[in-house]
């Protein structure tokens, strides 16, 4: 996925979860922490996360992602139109 958004100005990744371990079921969907280190490791200019379900909460999945990258994250909702 690094290589996929290597350089993006902006990158749209999934963060279903937190990293909580126990939290989540295994190598099915990212969580805020590691949206923000592939954010990193690839070199994307902003991170807007996505599918965010209503059991996770959206605070702590973007608090995650934030801790892991340095740049400005946003979490979308559905029908938000974002001005690129």
């Amino acid at each position: 996925m690094v290589d996929l958004a290597r350089g993006a100005d902006v990158f749209l990744c999934e963060a279903s979860w937190t990293h909580m371990p126990g939290h989540r079921p295994p190598d099915l969907h990212l969580s805020g922490t590691e949206a923000g280190q592939i954010a990193t490791r690839a070199g994307v200019k902003e991170l807007l996360l996505t599918h965010i379900p209503p059991w996770t909460s959206r605070e702590d999945v973007i608090a995650e992602a934030k801790s892991a990258f340095d740049g400005p994250v946003h979490a979308v909702v559905a029908g938000e139109n974002i001005d690129l």
